[in-house]
């Protein structure tokens, strides 16, 4: 191997695939998409549908509370007038993250 040459990741000629990738980076950074915080956000888009999630991302957990950001003020109060649909939702899914409410930062 020359010395500008890295190591390949894959044993073969052949590239790897996407979801390939990505799950050697997840374990690189140990992030384990089993635990409930991930989950959350890898699941987003199916939580609130796909219109919202262009517009609405997930920012942090704190305590009980899920804080979000949105792009625009309209996408804002689109997520509030969801709200109890969204926090139903996400405790169904995740019930040990504790949500009860949520907060959303304007852009």
């Amino acid at each position: 191997m020359a010395s500008d040459e890295k190591p390949r990741l894959s044993k073969s000629d052949d590239p790897l695939h996407g979801k390939d990738v990505l799950d050697i980076v997840l374990k690189t950074l140990d992030v384990d998409l089993g635990e409930p915080r991930y989950g959350l956000a890898a699941s987003w888009a199916e939580i609130v549908g796909p219109e919202l999630y262009l517009h609405v991302k997930v920012v942090d957990i704190q305590h009980e509370s899920l804080v979000l950001r949105a792009d625009h003020p309209s996408w804002a109060n689109l997520v509030l007038l969801q709200k109890k649909r969204i926090i139903k939702a996400i405790q169904n899914r995740y019930p040990s993250l504790g949500i009860t409410t949520l907060h959303v930062l304007g852009a």
